[in-house]
């Protein structure tokens, strides 16, 4: 041993001790003595190293750092490090333990012991976050995606080994934290993993997706009826109210079920598919599950071949607009017409608003086609005013999707779309229905007052397919509102359903609103409304919806002087 080899050993921050080439401690600094004391009291020159370890690790560590010193001391080895787990296993200390060879006449091993308990912890709370949700606790989307890998190949090796996945998303969660904040909110979402948490076998796995969706894997089911009748369970365990600070609150979600099956490959297929499912069940209101099927996978192809020839008809131009006209009951006169989207595709002709504009809602594109059709619509009426100044007194109504209407720059949009197409403000009436109103009815009084500003007219659309409260509609400054055509349609053929609109048009003209009528089909029905004293009407029996030039026409052969259809 080097005669100051004491005085280097002391110089080092950490544990160190010099073992000879039979691994008896030669040399160590006084804090490695009293480690290894507190190990093994007694003398601790002289006696050989891996007694410690005997005493201080499991025997399969003991035995791998015996292998591994010897090889150091041997020479065959140029270098040998393990993490060592000391003491109680409930609570270990860790050491980095790093032995590398003296050479020449003083043949042997320095052995370092670093103390690297923290940094072991901060490793574990690492991997503790990389794989769990920080306000569930629950595991996050990166472990249950490994849980389901390993199960999709278990299913590979043995048909028998049947799983099925729940994919859960709340129905309507934004309102709660709109309504009582996000602290409740999250409040809510930990109460919600609680109650799931019971719900499962120790096999199963319930991750947090993020917001308000988890997913449930269930290992080892015997078929779809066990899937269903989980899917049932947990419908019925977050149907009952949650309290939080004296307030209860209900909360329902929609769940996809997929069966697993020898056709998936990898775990986004399965989640691909619980995800439709899950869809569907928003679909039909909520509070519901659907179980996945071959039919839904035709469906959901389908939804997506739309949106990727949406995007591009919106590119190429084939998005046009089609003009239907409004007509004062009084005088049949036309005082104005609604634009509406439609698409004509080169391959598949014309394809209805029922089927794109969902997809347009789902994707966010409805922004862009929204846009759209505002402001074709807005420069084909400045158009047929600067060809025919009695066509200027038009009103134009275009539809604004909730997407639309919550949007920050939303109402400097409309005022750049005014000032790009220069067309007077007050002939344009945006519509908006009940629903998107109510999400956020602060926020949607203060949007509607800056459209206001600007001289636009706001109109409720589809009235009394809602929420239909007076007390609500005093909220908004509304200047008209559309009567539904479910009610218009049916109002000739029961009583109840006359006096439903009877009393819309009284309360709308309490109100100062104008009224206008939609979904007039048959002479009966605009009799009805001239008695009923509403304003204005709409449908098939004065006009259908028609592209641009066939307005223009009707513009120059007489817009005053409609002819209706059945009288043609």
């Amino acid at each position: 041993m080097l005669p100051d080899s004491t005085d280097l050993l002391e110089s080092l921050p950490t544990h160190a001790a010099v073992l000879d080439a039979a691994g008896l401690v030669m040399a160590a600094n006084a804090s490695c003595l009293e480690l290894l004391r507190e190990i093994d009291a007694g003398e601790v020159l002289g006696r050989p190293f891996f007694r410690y370890c005997d005493k201080l690790l499991a025997a399969s560590a003991a035995t791998a750092v015996r292998d591994g010193l010897a090889s150091v001391l041997s020479g065959t080895a140029p270098r040998y490090e393990m993490d060592l787990p000391c003491g109680r296993p409930q609570n270990p200390t860790w050491r980095a333990l790093c032995a590398t060879p003296l050479h020449g006449r003083h043949a042997g091993a320095l052995v370092i012991l670093a103390d690297i308990s923290r940094q072991k912890q901060l490793e574990e709370h690492i991997l503790h976050d990389a794989f769990h949700d920080t306000l569930t606790g629950l595991f996050n989307r990166a472990l249950f995606l490994n849980r389901l890998d390993q199960s999709i190949k278990r299913l590979k090796r043995n048909p028998e080994a049947l799983y099925a996945v729940l994919y859960l998303d709340m129905d309507r969660f934004k309102l709660v934290n709109k309504t009582f904040g996000h602290v409740t909110g999250d409040r809510l979402l930990m109460i919600i993993a609680n109650r799931l948490q019971k719900l499962l076998r120790e096999a199963d796995t319930l991750a947090r997706f993020g917001g308000d969706e988890f997913a449930i894997l269930v290992d080892d089911v015997t078929g779809i009826s066990e899937a269903s009748a989980m899917a049932d369970t947990v419908l019925r365990q977050l149907a009952a109210p949650f309290r939080l600070k004296k307030q209860e609150i209900f909360v329902t979600c929609s769940i996809g079920v997929v069966l697993g099956s020898a056709a998936y490959e990898h775990p986004d297929q399965v989640l691909r598919d619980a995800d439709n499912a899950m869809y569907s069940s928003k679909e039909h209101g909520g509070d519901h599950y659907t179980l996945f099927d071959a039919g839904l996978r035709v469906v959901t192809q389908r939804r997506m071949e739309m949106e990727m020839a949406l995007r591009q008809a919106l590119e190429h131009g084939e998005i046009t607009v089609h003009y239907q006209p409004i007509v004062s009951l009084s005088t049949g006169v036309i005082t104005g017409v609604e634009a509406l989207a439609r698409w004509r595709h080169p391959s598949q002709g014309l394809i209805t608003p029922n089927e794109f504009i969902p997809i347009a809602e789902e994707t966010g594109l409805i922004n862009e086609l929204g846009a759209l059709v505002l402001r074709q619509a807005c420069r084909r009426m400045v158009d047929l005013g600067n060809a025919n100044p009695d066509a200027a007194k038009l009103t134009l109504s275009v539809n604004i999707s909730g997407r639309q209407f919550k949007r920050p720059d939303f109402v400097e949009e409309v005022a750049a779309i005014m000032a790009e197409t220069d067309i007077d403000p007050s002939r344009v009436r945006l519509e908006l229905t009940e629903s998107v109103l109510m999400d956020n009815a602060d926020e949607a009084v203060e949007t509607i007052k800056r459209l206001k500003a600007l001289r636009v007219k706001v109109v409720i659309d589809d009235f009394g397919t809602g929420y239909s409260s007076l007390s609500y509609i005093q909220r908004f400054p509304f200047d008209s509102l559309k009567v539904d055509r479910s009610f218009v349609g049916n109002m000739n053929e029961a009583e109840q359903n006359m006096e439903i609109v009877r009393t819309i048009i009284a309360m709308a003209h309490k109100l100062g609103l104008e009224v206008v009528a939609e979904g007039v089909e048959l002479n009966a029905h605009r009799e009805a409304l001239i008695d009923l004293h509403c304003e204005s009407a709409q449908g098939f029996y004065f006009s259908r919806p028609n592209p641009g030039e066939e307005l223009d026409e009707q513009v120059r052969r007489g817009w005053g002087r409609p002819t209706p259809p059945d009288a043609a």
